[in-house]
């Protein structure tokens, strides 16, 4: 995906909610901000690894393989970052938002990558990749919406239970899907992490909390495998597309598959 030119309104596109209240930070600026202004909020935030490191983000300008990627990360705090790249700048800004979720998924690929033989990976280090890319949180005081998702009930879960989207929060933890948010397509997906929770939280920003909570179930193995995540059409959500106001859009099976018939 190439990078589009730098969108300093980024908080009113599709997905970015969870990001949004960054962007009065970067209204002003004319590019794709550098390292040193994503290092200025690292620092204020005392941010840090799961080695207790300073977060700083670390120009890249070279390819940089998966564990060597990680592996700096909690070795030194650096992230390596290309500059004037939408992903990267959305990595940061999920990092600023969510950084124990983030060290908790570093410090789990670390030790995933390090025991798994060359050239291979464990069930949980591919699901934390899909989740760092990909990563959706549904936050609810039932389970009637999670239920149907991982069910793939899309239409009794985006439709017939409509209702129920106004008492859960939802929110985008991948940076690569808050980048197609740029450019939203119907077949976007996600995998999604539920949280049921007694009491929700504001929309925005999202709280420390939650952050702790998400860490704590990477942290304590609630998620080993992809199939712990359920997979989601993120444009399904209603309000994040405005033509899912009617029924038949989730008519379209290219999006939104039916479930596999069960084995006999």
């Amino acid at each position: 995906m190439s990078t589009p030119s730098w969108v300093p309104d980024f908080d009113v596109l599709p997905l970015c909610g969870g990001v949004a209240h960054w962007a009065t930070r970067f209204r002003n600026e004319h590019d794709w901000p550098s390292a040193a202004r994503l290092n200025a909020l690292a620092e204020a935030q005392d941010l840090r690894n799961a080695a207790g490191r300073p977060v700083r983000f670390a120009e890249q300008t070279g390819a940089c393989g998966q564990l060597d990627y990680e592996q700096q990360i909690l070795d030194t705090g650096q992230v390596p970052t290309r500059i004037a790249s939408a992903h990267d700048f959305f990595n940061a800004l999920i990092w600023l938002t969510f950084p124990q979720a983030k060290a908790a998924l570093n410090a789990v690929q670390c030790r995933e990558l390090a025991k798994a033989p060359k050239g291979q990976r464990s069930p949980t280090s591919n699901a934390a990749t899909l989740f760092d890319e990909s990563g959706l949180v549904l936050l609810a005081r039932d389970t009637v919406l999670a239920e149907l998702l991982r069910a793939k009930q899309w239409k009794a879960a985006f439709w017939e239970q409509r209702g129920k989207w106004n008492d859960v929060r939802f929110y985008v933890i991948g940076h690569a899907v808050i980048e197609k948010a740029l450019a939203p397509y119907p077949g976007m997906t996600g995998k999604c992490l539920f949280l049921q929770v007694d009491n929700l939280p504001e929309a925005s920003p999202p709280p420390a909390w939650l952050d702790a909570a998400i860490a704590q179930a990477w942290l304590g193995g609630a998620v080993t495998r992809p199939a712990d995540l359920f997979v989601m059409p993120v444009l399904g959500v209603p309000g994040f597309d405005a033509a899912n106001a009617e029924a038949g859009y989730y008519d379209n099976t290219e999006v939104f598959r039916p479930p596999r018939p069960a084995a006999v």
